[in-house]
C-alpha cells in the first residue's frame, strides 16, 4: 500500500486551516460560554460616624437585618455578626475617621431598600460632664438604602451617624441621622 505524501500533507493543511476557522468563527461572533452564576453576592455592613459635643454614645446592637423586595413582596433577611457574637457594643464617637465591620453576610440576589439595626441599652456621656441612658423607642433604627446584589458581587455598606443632628429628648429618647452609602467592591 503505497501513500501519496503530498496528498497526506494537502489534507492535514486543509483540516487544520478549517479548525482555525470554526474557532476563530466562535471567538469573533460574540459566542458566550455559559458561565456559573452564583445565587448569592456577598453583603458587607461598616459602621463610621462624624464628631459632636458629646464625648460617648454606647450603644449596644442586637441584630441587623436588611428588607429584600421581590415581586412587590418584603422579606426580612437577618444578618449575623462578624466573629459571630450575639450582639455588638461600642462607643460610636471611637468610629470617628474610621470603620468597624458589622457584619459580613452571603444574602440572596436582588434589591433591597432598607437596613434595621435592633438596639438594646444605650447612653451618652456629654462634653460638659454627666451622661444620661437613652433608648430607642421602637427598639430599632431603619436606614432607607436602596441597593441591588447580583451573584458572585461584593457591595459594602456604610452607615454613618450625622451626630450633629442627633436629637436626644427630656425623656432620653435618641433619635440619630443615619445615611448609608453602597459601593461595589467586586
Amino acid at each position: 500500500m503505497t501513500f501519496d505524501n503530498r496528498k497526506i500533507g494537502l489534507y492535514g493543511t486543509a483540516g487544520v486551516l478549517v479548525a482555525a476557522l470554526i474557532i476563530a468563527g466562535i471567538v469573533f461572533s460574540g459566542l458566550r460560554l455559559p458561565t456559573f452564576i452564583p445565587n448569592t453576592g456577598t453583603l458587607i455592613i461598616k459602621l463610621t460616624d462624624a464628631p459632636a459635643n458629646i464625648t460617648h454614645l454606647n450603644v449596644t446592637i442586637t441584630n441587623v437585618s436588611v428588607q429584600r423586595v421581590e415581586d412587590d413582596t418584603e422579606t426580612w433577611v437577618d444578618l449575623p455578626f462578624v466573629d459571630g457574637v450575639s450582639s455588638v457594643s461600642l462607643d460610636l464617637l471611637e468610629l470617628q475617621n474610621i470603620t468597624k465591620d458589622l457584619s459580613v453576610a452571603d444574602i440572596p440576589s436582588g434589591n433591597y431598600t432598607k437596613i434595621r439595626l435592633g438596639i438594646g441599652e444605650a447612653n451618652v456621656t456629654y462634653a460638659e460632664g454627666g451622661w444620661a441612658p437613652v433608648n430607642v423607642p421602637s427598639g430599632k433604627i431603619d436606614v432607607i438604602v436602596r441597593f441591588e446584589i447580583e451573584g458572585g458581587e461584593v457591595r459594602t455598606l456604610l452607615i454613618d451617624m450625622w451626630l450633629d443632628w442627633i436629637a436626644i429628648s427630656k425623656s432620653g429618647n435618641l433619635r440619630p441621622v443615619l445615611k448609608a452609602t453602597p459601593t461595589i467592591i467586586s
